[in-house]
């Protein structure tokens, strides 16, 4: 069984739960990361008072927090990865990050790379859905680029570049605001969006 792994940003948050309504509908074998959202930036106003290991670790309690938000009739809540069924499944990441500790305790590292660090973990295709149409360079949006040609910021997080590169996987950043490009960029079909190329 193909799945794949869909990073649902926090940005999608007003047109969200319809985003997971969508992928129900068509009958998608998906697991959806959820974002940190408003809940991670609430934990971004007081990171200054903590360390950075506790600002990660509160950040992705905030992606627990959006995954129940996320959480429809037909979607399973999960918290491993290792007994998933077909179907649309949102994850709450927490538990299994806690478990192995695999990224770094920084900002640069968010939900993009955690849902990256998942689909290497499962073998999966890997498709981010946020609020812009892919990644821009010199004001043109780019189809195809390498991870390590990303060296400026971008729409996804700093630490995502590098993982890619490592781990040979490839990430395809679509806008979520348009429910049938998401369908079709986990379907494997040309849309609209920027795909990231890791080493081969």
């Amino acid at each position: 069984m193909t799945y794949t792994v869909l990073k649902v940003g926090g940005s999608l948050i007003a047109v969200s739960k319809d985003l997971i309504n969508c992928l129900i509908e068509a009958h998608l074998n998906v697991l959806v990361v959820p974002g940190g959202g408003p809940f991670a930036q609430t934990v971004r106003r007081y990171a200054s008072r903590v360390d950075e290991t506790a600002a990660h670790w509160m950040a992705v309690l905030a992606m627990n927090q959006y995954g129940f938000y996320l959480a429809a009739p037909g979607a399973a809540v999960v918290e491993s990865i290792s007994t998933l069924q077909r179907g649309t499944s949102i994850l709450l990441p927490f538990k299994m990050l806690y478990e192995n500790d695999p990224l770094p305790h920084s900002w640069n590292a968010t939900s993009d790379s955690i849902a990256g660090w998942v689909a290497r973990q499962l073998h999966a295709n890997f498709v981010i859905a946020t609020d812009v149409d892919g990644i821009v360079l010199a004001n043109k949006l780019v189809w195809r680029v390498k991870a390590r040609e990303l060296t400026t910021e971008t729409c996804v997080d700093a630490f995502l570049p590098q993982l890619l590169d490592t781990h040979d996987l490839d990430c395809t950043i679509i806008n979520g605001q348009h429910f049938q490009r998401v369908v079709d960029a986990i379907r494997g079909r040309s849309t609209i969006g920027t795909t990231i190329i890791g080493r081969k």
